[in-house]
């Protein structure tokens, strides 16, 4: 009854699957229920099914972060059940308002922050198509229970002290247990796969392109505060469970260093956008996902701005980047 149990979900993006956990005991927790996708609903109530389980026995959802493939059936189960959810701080209004406030802010946010580095127009407005169609994987809810840095959750039978982990997302928490056994990670550390560093909206601020937070900064500062605790394995939300986070952490770090010098090299002797960047690094790749590269490339381009060997320079309507 002690360690949670993994239930793979199918969701409707590229990475086909997510984890979800349950963690059984009082209260009764399903931990990133998955997208709001029929397959999703089939396989969860099939999963529970095979404990004794309904949906309609859980007690308390908890979501690492805010991402469709994680929190997007938080409402349809918290419908079903009664149960309440858990989640960062900063979200609450966020996942009110979901479908379409939310989603049209970040969709908004991110459009205005590719216009700012170089993406073609055109691009931009099929990337916002896209991300339209995608916006009823999620459902608008209220979050229960808002937790910040140091609060305690309990679920099931553990209490988990909460820890903020900005990077791949501004909500991304780590969930670990008292005893140091287990952490519940998200996306904040993969095993399989690095962790995108994606640019959205601030949770704190006003969202201005120009005032963007640096993903990619606190995405690295976040991993060295989860390096220097004391935990046996972090449950993933994709992939096989990591029980050497500081080795992955290592390595994690000393990739983007790597990336960051082939980023510097890119720079040719005229101001670039970041975008033109991302080209050169990714070719093809780039033109098919505009927005994933260009937040690749800015956040490496963050890191070399503050050990000051780029500069901005702003050129109308567009930032470009040059060697300092």
């Amino acid at each position: 009854m002690g360690a949670p149990i993994l239930m793979t979900l199918p969701v409707p993006y590229a990475v086909r699957v997510v984890n979800a956990y349950l963690l059984l005991g009082d209260p009764l927790t399903l931990v990133d229920p998955g997208s709001n996708w029929d397959d999703t609903r089939t396989e969860l109530e099939t999963a529970l099914a095979q404990h004794g389980l309904r949906v309609q026995d859980i007690e308390r959802v908890i979501v690492t972060h805010q991402h469709h493939d994680h929190a997007g059936f938080a409402h349809w189960v918290k419908e079903q059940s009664g149960a309440d959810v858990v989640g960062h701080g900063g979200l609450k209004a966020h996942f009110a308002n979901l479908a379409w406030d939310s989603m049209e802010a970040e969709d908004q946010f991110q459009a205005g922050v590719m216009r700012l580095h170089g993406v073609p127009e055109e691009r931009i407005q099929e990337l916002y198509e896209i991300s339209k169609a995608h916006r009823g994987y999620g459902g608008s809810f209220d979050l229960d229970h808002p937790v910040r840095e140091g609060d305690v959750v309990e679920a099931g039978i553990h209490r988990f002290t909460v820890y903020e982990r900005p990077g791949h997302s501004p909500s991304d928490l780590l969930f670990v247990d008292e005893t140091g056994t287990i952490a519940l990670g998200g996306d904040h550390l993969i095993g399989s796969i690095s962790s995108n560093p994606v640019v959205h909206r601030p949770l704190d601020r006003p969202a201005d392109p120009k005032d963007r937070p640096p993903s990619l900064v606190h995405y690295i500062d976040s991993l060295r505060k989860t390096a220097a605790l004391d935990i046996e394995t972090v449950l993933p939300g994709h992939g096989p469970p990591v029980t050497d986070h500081g080795r992955l952490i290592g390595d994690r770090i000393s990739f983007h260093e790597r990336r960051k010098d082939r980023i510097a090299e890119a720079l040719g002797d005229t101001p670039q956008t970041a975008h033109e960047i991302a080209l050169t690094v990714w070719g093809e790749v780039a033109r098919k996902e505009p927005f994933l590269t260009l937040s690749e490339a800015l956040g490496h381009l963050d890191l070399l701005e503050n050990e000051g060997r780029v500069t901005v320079v702003a050129d109308g309507d567009l930032w470009r980047y040059t060697k300092a």
